[in-house]
């Protein structure tokens, strides 16, 4: 066992309804009781929301699991257009945090109006309430999108949605995502009295890059993050397997930090498999 392997009833990423999960902060927080978990986070992209209904519920039932406050942030910096950051333990109080998440929201409420209107014009007959109807109107993303075009039958999966339309479509791909810079986030979550980790780092990975040159690329990548006073590594994550860990692990060892573990649960019908 590699010196900074965790225990596997730790799972710190996992998402709820509040943004593009499926299941209540309740339920989740039940079910991985349930199944023996020790310590989970709720953390939902760009929102609080899943973790503050999390908070409550936990503090209300009683539950003896350890749960931590999350967040799942995007970003992006001149060595990759994005770079996810989770955020753990972040005081969902903090006036700098919600003021940067309403900001957030509007950027991303900007681009879903103009993807809306996009897949429209190229045929597909979807409505705002089939959107809103997904999660109660808490959040809408391409996973939003996908998954109203596969109810309406226009696909087989949410995968296949993104391989043929989402990824694919010129005009879709041309609408920007405003996000924050990696540094921003760091110095955020930091101010919000949390600890900043870089979620699933083997995602980076283009498609047909070799793999030597991409983990040589990777180290620089994560060493800039370092330089901005990232705090850990997502390094168990279903896009790593055991070797990727390891190395993943020793790199978070030799720089001095945090060796996370997280499952990216989305929904029993949408596993992470790579």
């Amino acid at each position: 066992m590699h010196s900074n392997m965790i225990p596997e009833d730790v799972d710190l990423h996992i998402h709820s309804r509040f943004s593009d999960g499926e299941l209540e902060p309740e339920e989740i927080i039940d079910r991985w009781a349930s199944l023996g978990y020790r310590m989970i986070a709720i953390t939902d992209h760009d929102g609080i929301g899943g973790s503050k209904k999390g908070l409550e519920y936990v503090r209300r039932s009683g539950h003896s699991i350890c749960f931590v406050t999350g967040i799942e942030f995007d970003s992006s910096d001149e060595l990759s257009e994005e770079i996810h950051i989770l955020g753990y333990n972040i005081d969902l109080e903090n006036e700098a945090l919600n003021r940067t998440l309403s900001k957030v929201i509007e950027w991303r409420n900007e681009r879903n109006r103009k993807i809306f209107d996009t897949i429209r014009r190229l045929g597909y007959s979807i409505t705002e309430e089939e959107l809103r109807a997904v999660n109660g109107g808490r959040f809408t993303g391409k996973p939003t999108f996908a998954r109203v075009l596969v109810n309406r039958g226009y696909f087989g999966s949410i995968a296949e949605v993104f391989e043929k339309l989402l990824e694919t479509s010129s005009e879709i791909r041309s609408i920007v995502k405003h996000t924050l810079s990696s540094e921003a986030v760091v110095r955020l979550i930091h101010e919000a009295g949390g600890a900043a980790v870089m979620a699933h780092p083997m995602e980076q990975m283009r498609r047909g890059e070799d793999k030597t040159a991409f983990m040589s690329r990777l180290k620089v990548l994560m060493d800039r993050l370092v330089g901005y006073g990232i705090d850990g590594i997502e390094c168990y994550h279903p896009s790593a397997d055991s070797e990727d860990a390891s190395w993943l692990a020793d790199y978070a060892e030799q720089k001095g930090l945090l060796v996370t573990r997280g499952s990216d649960f989305h929904s029993d019908r949408n596993k992470r498999v790579y």
